[in-house]
């Protein structure tokens, strides 16, 4: 089996990826209730109350849900931002 079809139990992903135990309990509890895949998918064997992931299904979700283009997005808001245009109006001048 390679490493990216290697299956972690939460405590493994949590151990290498951060997401806590209990925030991957929520995203399960809400995929059953909205009929929806919430988070990263999973598989539950049979009659058992274990839950795993494949590495390949949490980094695939982390790279879904990252925001990539911070750079970029900042750019726009220092462009939103620019002092440079006065926000005053122009009216004309009162001829004497």
């Amino acid at each position: 089996m390679s490493k990216q079809e290697e299956l972690l139990k939460p405590n493994q992903v949590y151990a290498e990826y951060g997401i806590k135990v209990r925030a991957l309990a929520y995203m399960r509890e809400q995929t059953i209730d909205l009929g929806r895949q919430i988070g990263p998918i999973w598989i539950n064997p049979k009659d058992t109350n274990i839950y795993y992931y494949k590495r390949i299904w949490i980094e695939q979700w982390i790279e879904k849900d990252t925001v990539v283009n911070v750079p970029e997005l900042q750019n726009d808001k220092k462009d939103k931002s620019n002092k440079s245009k006065s926000n005053i109006l122009n009216y004309p001048k009162h001829p004497k």
